[in-house]
């Protein structure tokens, strides 16, 4: 898609031509991130599903970095692009690659040196400790292509390519899919296999995506000639990126928290029960996040240009999709909590009985908490960092933490449980205040500047 179509098509097409491919392809991101779940928990049982709930936050903070670099690369080369300053969006695509490599090395460093103290501090004992520390280290020793996967994803997207990213996505975890089938099933390789099947799996699209950077297919076409680190442009990819970061960093705190505090009012059983919630949230957290990423592009491009009026439209769309995809998992979440859990250990009626509880108060939040990211990408869009960071960081460490600590003495287990979603409404009435003042300023701008389109 060119720069001009932007400009002028219809938001409406837009919108449809860049979020359907990008929820299909976070769907299926978010299926992957369950695969290793799924099949652990049906061949390891609770201890299997325990320790990979121990890592998960240390894996949500390797997707913190990749965020930070794709998501801060991403936004700068659109408003570049919509200012029409296509040799400073080429710059910026080109200084991707040495933060990429640096990254996973600095994460395969700490896999070989620093898993044990990792899984010590987090609370593994026993055979969850032995599980997780296989699985922690294997993964972070193949955190380059975890992390290229992911960051470049974006810029794939924002050079016009949404429905490219999908099918490549797809590949990964078909990969994914075939690889823990064999590995954990079939060959009994149990946590090192499922952690040896992602970083295939994420092999693919690091190296496609490489591939079209540097191939003719590209509209901002890179050469190896190109890469020469500028400090300026790293540090605005950084800051740019920051918002994500601190959501994804803020989400690996969160989980961890969650994971201590289950720990001392629940048992294995309740951090397992903690492990099939997130999994599941993690599938209608992916659509909002793809909604969020495909319309990302549509309004950094038009605000950059001035379109406010575009900018406008295009931010109603993704909120009525962010609710109405909200309304649509609580409502199956609640309804059918048996059989989704059942998928990943069926023969666990402990397990049942505590994680249908868990699932029912812990979703009530996902009413709102696509509308929370929409917004927070809009402001992230736009370069308005503080914004963004500000309800990145506010939900979970103004909020959801607090009441995790609090609620728990006076109930329990179902106190744990009542943090996160009594966290986002009251995150949701701030937010709303923010956004209704960015509306007032987009409809003045748009009677000053006119609007086409």
């Amino acid at each position: 898609m060119s720069e001009q179509e932007l400009a002028v098509e219809s938001i409406a097409k837009l919108f449809r031509k860049f979020t359907i491919p990008a929820v299909v392809g976070f769907i299926i991101g978010g299926i992957q991130i369950i695969i290793d779940g799924y099949f652990i928990g049906n061949v390891l049982g609770s201890a299997g599903l325990a320790s990979a709930t121990l890592v998960y936050p240390l894996l949500i903070f390797m997707i913190s970095v990749s965020l930070l670099l794709g998501t801060g690369s991403a936004a700068l080369v659109a408003l570049e692009l919509g200012k029409g300053n296509r040799k400073q969006a080429h710059k910026i695509a080109s200084d991707l690659y040495p933060l990429i490599i640096l990254s996973g090395a600095i994460f395969a460093i700490i896999g070989l040196f620093f898993s044990e103290p990792l899984l010590t501090v987090i609370g593994a004992k026993g055979t969850v400790f032995e599980m997780a520390n296989i699985y922690l280290k294997r993964m972070f020793f193949g955190a380059i292509f975890f992390i290229a996967g992911i960051s470049l994803e974006s810029m794939v997207r924002n050079d016009g390519r949404p429905t490219f990213v999908m099918l490549i996505t797809a590949l990964s975890a078909s990969t994914n899919i075939i690889l823990d089938y064999f590995f954990v099933m079939k060959w009994g390789m149990g946590m090192q296999g499922a952690a040896i099947a992602t970083i295939i799996a994420f092999a693919v699209p690091s190296t496609v995506y490489t591939y079209y950077f540097f191939s003719h297919h590209a509209n901002l076409r890179l050469h190896l000639s190109d890469i020469s680190p500028d400090i300026k442009i790293i540090a605005g990819i950084l800051k740019a990126g920051f918002p994500a970061f601190v959501m994804q960093a803020s989400l690996a705190v969160l989980v961890l928290s969650y994971n201590y505090m289950l720990l001392i009012y629940g048992t294995e059983i309740a951090v397992s029960s903690y492990g099939v919630i997130q999994y599941s949230f993690s599938i209608v957290f992916m659509i909002f996040e793809g909604i969020s990423a495909g319309v990302q592009p549509i309004i950094g491009f038009n605000y950059g240009a001035n379109l406010y009026g575009r900018v406008y439209t295009a931010m109603k769309m993704t909120l009525s999709a962010c609710l109405m995809i909200g309304m649509l998992g609580f409502t199956v979440f609640f309804l059918f909590p048996e059989t989704i859990i059942k998928m990943f250990n069926p023969n666990d009626p402990q397990l049942l009985e505590t994680a249908i509880v868990g699932m029912r108060i812990f979703m009530s939040g996902l009413l709102v908490e696509g509308m929370i990211i929409a917004v927070a990408v809009y402001f992230q869009s736009v370069n308005k960092v503080k914004p963004s960071l500000f309800i990145q960081f506010g939900k979970i460490f103004l909020f959801i933490l607090p009441f995790l600590f609090i609620l728990p003495r006076y109930y329990g287990l179902t106190g744990v449980w009542l943090a996160t979603p009594i966290g986002q409404y009251l995150m949701f009435a701030i937010v709303f205040i923010m956004f209704i003042k960015e509306i007032r300023f987009l409809k003045k701008a748009h009677e000053e500047k006119g609007y086409e389109g």
